[in-house]
């Protein structure tokens, strides 16, 4: 009797295993290879951002100037005994201006990470890609842990990756299509979202490699007022705007600031153009005098300064010969913050005169008494924000997950 039951027992047992092995082997994925939990292991985001003016828009308008003030214009202005107002007016410097349509500064930016510079910022992410019911409806997926994300300081207008990066936590449908190669995202719309919606990302799943892998490259386009509406059906001024900011420049080997240098950028550095050569490529303050001057003389009604050498156009080198043609007649001549042509201009050889190079040292206070220049610090006091179409380009990458 014992040995019958333990026969009976036995098999019910065998039979128990060979019935879910056939489930387990009948069990079908809908989705095919994609299914599964993937980490992040590599990605790649190229950020473009267009200039915009538009009404209605926060930061608007028809230029976006870059402006920085001269360190020592309050110092000058108080050791002078001049008005504060028209010293900072009149020595704030332009560096550059933006338009509607230009590239926001600093764009096209292409950020590159992989896994060793992922972990090293704090970025992680985990997607659970969970296979449909049906092959005739999406699965769903969610993806957890932490992304890049570039933010805007409004009070500084300046644009930073923040970190730690923030957290994501986005649900929402996904399909694939092996045939095109074509992969869909459509997050759930009615709670926060931090990936946006596509339905023309590009997918490859390898796995006859270990682990296996899945490539997912799309484009973030929610951001872009204009191609918005080929992934979402409205919209929201207030909530999708992209707003650019630029507070600072990056410096050259000389100290001045240089949109193509690759040094850590700073809102405090010296200008440097070609154009400022005879001052060393500095703005010191001999050259901001003859500068300024050149302003001056133009706007003259009584006695404007002309095209003195005939090449169409009124600058600097027609400035000279003004300032030389009055020094040979020892005319006095001085400019608005009373810094004499004499030594702004040497004029020992009546046949070729030439500018006075001060920017051997930075300009000083003590040096005013005695007509010294130097070179001039500069400082951007408050950036530009600027209203930007902007898109995203995403290529990532990702190792499937062994989940115990």
């Amino acid at each position: 009797m014992m040995k019958r039951n333990l026969t009976k027992y036995l098999s019910l047992f065998l039979g128990g295993i060979l019935l879910f092995s056939a489930c387990e082997e009948d069990k079908v994925v809908n989705l095919g290879d994609a299914v599964g939990t993937w980490d992040l292991v590599g990605l790649t985001g190229t950020y473009e951002r267009k200039v915009i003016t538009k009404d209605g828009v926060a930061n608007s308008a028809d230029a976006y100037p870059l402006v920085a003030n001269w360190v020592d214009a309050a110092t000058f202005a108080g050791a002078a005994g001049a008005d504060a107002a028209f010293v900072k007016a009149a020595t704030a410097q332009t560096l550059a201006a933006f338009k509607a349509g230009d590239n926001a500064p600093g764009f096209p930016r292409t950020a590159v990470f992989n896994a060793a510079q992922l972990a090293a910022t704090g970025i992680q992410m985990t997607v659970d890609l969970l296979d449909s019911k049906s092959k005739d409806t999406p699965g769903t997926y969610t993806v957890k842990g932490t992304y890049p994300s570039l933010r805007l300081d409004p009070d500084k207008c300046s644009t930073y990756l923040m970190l730690p990066p923030p957290q994501i936590n986005d649900t929402g449908d996904w399909t694939v299509n092996y045939d095109t190669g074509i992969f869909t995202l459509s997050p759930v719309v009615d709670i926060d979202q931090v990936l946006p919606p596509f339905p023309d990302g590009k997918f490859k799943v390898n796995r006859d490699v270990d682990p296996a892998t899945f490539n997912l490259d799309f484009l973030d386009r929610d951001g872009h007022d204009a191609l918005y509406s080929q992934v979402q059906p409205s919209w929201a001024e207030a909530d999708d705007r992209v707003i650019s900011g630029l507070n600072a420049l990056p410096v050259n080997a000389g100290g001045g600031w240089d949109p193509a240098a690759t040094s850590d950028v700073t809102s405090e550095a010296y200008i440097m153009q070609a154009a400022l050569a005879p001052w060393g490529s500095y703005l010191t303050w001999y050259a901001l005098n003859v500068l300024g001057e050149v302003k001056t003389k133009k706007a003259d009604v009584k006695a404007p300064l002309t095209d003195l050498n005939g090449d169409t156009k009124i600058d600097a080198v027609d400035m000279i010969m003004y300032m030389h043609a009055d020094n040979l007649a020892g005319g006095g001549g001085k400019t608005a913050f009373g810094m004499p042509y004499v030594i702004l201009v040497d004029s020992s050889n009546p046949v070729a005169p030439a500018f006075t190079n001060d920017s051997g040292s930075d300009w000083a206070v003590t040096g005013l008494a005695t007509g010294a220049g130097g070179k001039l610090k500069y400082r951007i006091d408050k950036g530009v924000c600027m209203p930007v179409n902007e898109t995203i380009q995403f290529k990532s990458l990702w190792n499937e997950k062994v989940v115990n």
